[in-house]
């Protein structure tokens, strides 16, 4: 093909949800001196009182700055109604991921023996903007753990396609910034940013039904997710797995389709595929042993994020994750977490995580 034919077809691929995947195989692929290397160690999850108490994410790095010294990475949250408030909003300077940018440099400057790397988390589902919930009907005005919240068709290719336009705007202005080292593949979301993840509540699923829900399509949008990312070229693109519910009575859920999407993930984008799960704990339920033994199987890079704010077990929790093969582990710097945790404490999991690779970072 040539290049101007490559460019007609990129051009029309952008407009059209279904060419996804023929765009990120026609995109010049990352070379392997440009791929970021992964985040190491502690891992703190940074902003999350806004799930709890509405509200816009706040970026604070207070936690951190009582405790300095000890983490590799900060989690940088942003919700997508911060970003584009409008359908032709553009991500101009003083952006909420910025303001957090340049709050990390100072950090670093400050702790130039043990600087924080950026993992880049942007929120949608409930986070999204009135104009996206709005594509393809009116907001699902929905019950979440007892809190209304309202989502759009987050299944729908419509709202697939404007989420992928985010990300095209998001990684041409970011991919290229060392800061930045990691990006969560948050498509597909809608109440918790784990795309594989649709709470199994009445109050959720009836609405979602009714406002055409299949799991035909978002089986679909899940298949398509890696693919919506293909403008970041240069950051790995971490991907939080659960075997896949959609419905009351499902049991383990379809974990065969989960470990799938994952290797596909791998032969797609090969190690910048990062693979995560936010429910590490001591007392794991049950279905995700399969999905953790997949994720050692097909080993580095492997990060986790504890499932309770202050696990019962913390020290086991933090081992268990590195049994695992976790070479980074997310922990809440609110409502408990690791302000609680005593800094020697802390500096022993650090360690464990660091020496933990499994492989060399390539």
């Amino acid at each position: 093909m040539t290049r101007r034919g490559s460019a007609r077809l990129l051009a029309l691929c952008r407009r059209a949800i279904a060419c996804a995947g023929l765009l990120l195989l026609l995109a010049e692929p990352a070379r392997a001196q440009d791929i970021k290397p992964p985040i190491r160690g502690l891992v703190s999850m940074g902003a999350y009182r806004f799930v709890g108490y509405g509200g816009d994410p706040v970026n604070t790095l207070e936690p951190l700055d009582a405790k300095p010294g000890i983490f590799g990475g900060l989690v940088v949250i942003a919700s997508w109604k911060q970003l584009q408030p409008t359908p032709d909003s553009e991500i101009g300077p003083n952006n909420v991921i910025d303001r957090a940018l340049g709050e990390v440099r100072a950090y670093n400057d400050r702790n130039p023996d043990k600087p924080l790397a950026v993992k880049l988390r942007v929120w949608g589902g409930f986070e999204a903007p009135d104009w996206a919930k709005a594509l393809g009907g009116p907001p699902i005005e929905t019950i979440f753990n007892e809190k209304p919240r309202s989502v759009g068709r987050f299944w729908s290719p419509p709202y697939r396609q404007a989420w992928a336009q985010l990300q095209q705007q998001l990684a041409a202005r970011f991919d290229r910034r060392p800061l930045i080292r990691e990006v969560a593949v948050t498509a597909c979301m809608s109440y918790t940013a784990e795309p594989f993840v649709v709470p199994m509540q009445e109050g959720v699923l009836t609405p979602l039904r009714a406002a055409g829900f299949t799991d035909a399509a978002y089986r679909d949008c899940l298949a398509h997710a890696v693919a919506d990312y293909a403008p970041w070229q240069q950051s790995r693109l971490v991907l939080s797995v659960n075997p896949l519910r959609t419905a009351f009575g499902q049991g383990n859920g379809d974990q065969a389709f989960t470990e799938g999407l994952m290797r596909g993930c791998r032969r797609t984008i090969g190690r910048r595929c990062v693979f995560d799960n936010h429910d590490l704990d001591t007392d794991l339920p049950g279905p995700l042993y399969r999905i953790y033994a997949t994720m050692k199987q097909l080993g580095p890079e492997i990060e986790f994020q504890t499932w309770r704010t202050t696990p019962k077990d913390f020290d086991g929790t933090i081992r268990m994750g590195v049994a695992y093969g976790a070479s980074s582990i997310e922990l809440y710097q609110d409502y408990g977490g690791f302000p609680l945790v005593p800094a020697a404490r802390l500096r022993q999991w650090a360690a464990l995580l660091e020496r933990n690779a499994g492989v060399p970072a390539r």
